[in-house]
């Protein structure tokens, strides 16, 4: 057997606070793949994508939530790759594999059990650029929609607001919303090119940059009769304002905290929320990780509407293993547009 060469980031140390991620966190090593054993498989990464919780894993502060990755272990990460070397006979050499892959070139897998049907799959009836796996047909479009349908209880008519519009869920939540029969999609981002981009690309009716305009009277615009639903990734003040502006029977659906996530002095909690009783409203938090065992309803219609052209691959791609620590920090900057992707070797050659 031929030794494969294993490009690796390994956490180096934790950043503080404020520090921004970047390569001084990680050491990049060169070793040797391992070799399966039985019951295992050896996975080729072909993309991975860097999300916020990444982050997380590096920062003890999460631990109750997020699993820390020791300092001297590869960092973890979620990805797409193809079986270069099998010894379990229902995973075959060629198959492509969605999981937990990791930042490096090669990762030994097994299956996890039918809990874990979609956070560590074969891709039976894969879609290419391979890409788009991790993206509106993987996990940032299964966390739109049931943030949407279950957290949000979207309703055809509503009018909705998406906070974090640009970013990876956001863009996709925007776009299910429109799809889910919304009456009116807004979102809100922080420059005037991606509110351009949302606008003439993802069709949402209209943009708010919170870096420069007046948020509460944009609400007050835009939303006369109040928000009927709010899917927020941000907390902190965006969602302060958000609460005095909804509609009765509002729903929000809270997906994450970034605002507020890793600042020192996250600040007051939101004053604001003696609207959700005076508009008899509903604040509920999810995490996508509850719906797993539903995905296959998800995977059909994100399938449906992406075969259609209705739903828009947003995937923002990086190239190459190197680039893996600035993509995360692209998403606490505000660099990304879309789902960040980072490309390792290219998709495999295939008839289609």
């Amino acid at each position: 057997m031929n030794a494969r060469r294993n490009r690796q980031w390994r956490v180096s140390r934790y950043p503080s606070a404020e520090e921004p991620i970047d390569e001084q966190q990680f050491e990049f090593v060169t070793t040797t793949a391992p070799e399966p054993e039985q019951g295992q498989f050896l996975v080729r990464t072909i993309c991975l994508a860097p999300g916020p919780a990444q982050r997380g894993y590096l920062d003890k502060q999460h631990a109750d939530f997020f699993a820390n990755v020791p300092v001297g272990d590869v960092m973890r990460g979620r990805g797409i790759g193809q079986i270069v070397e099998s010894r379990h006979p229902e995973y075959q050499v060629g198959d492509l594999f969605v999981g937990s892959l990791g930042w490096q070139d090669y990762s030994l897998q097994h299956p996890r059990g039918a809990e874990f049907v979609f956070s560590t799959k074969k891709i039976l009836s894969p879609v290419y650029p391979l890409s788009i796996e991790l993206g509106v047909l993987g996990q940032a479009g299964a966390t739109a929609y049931f943030g949407l349908h279950e957290a949000g209880q979207i309703k055809p008519g509503d009018n909705v607001l998406v906070s974090a519009a640009a970013g990876g869920v956001g863009s996709t939540a925007c776009q299910i919303a429109r799809l889910s029969g919304a009456n009116k999609v807004v979102g809100i981002t922080g420059s005037e090119d991606k509110c351009e981009w949302l606008r003439d690309t993802l069709h949402v009716d209209a943009t708010i940059n919170y870096k420069t305009d007046n948020i509460g009277e944009c609400l007050n615009e835009l939303f006369p009769d109040g928000i009927d639903l709010f899917f927020d990734n941000v907390g902190g003040e965006i969602l302060n304002t958000a609460l005095e502006h909804l509609a009765m029977h509002a729903r929000i659906a809270l997906c994450g905290y970034i605002a507020t996530d890793y600042a020192t002095d996250p600040g007051p909690g939101p004053i604001n929320y003696r609207y959700l009783v005076q508009k008899r409203s509903r604040m509920q938090g999810f995490i996508v990780f509850d719906y797993w065992k539903r995905f296959a309803e998800a995977e059909m219609q994100l399938r449906n509407w992406y075969s259609t052209g209705e739903l828009i691959d947003t995937n923002d791609i990086s190239e190459g293993l190197e680039a893996m620590p600035s993509a995360l920090n692209s998403l606490f900057t505000g660099d990304n547009r879309g789902v960040k992707i980072c490309r390792v070797s290219p998709d495999p050659a295939v008839d289609r």
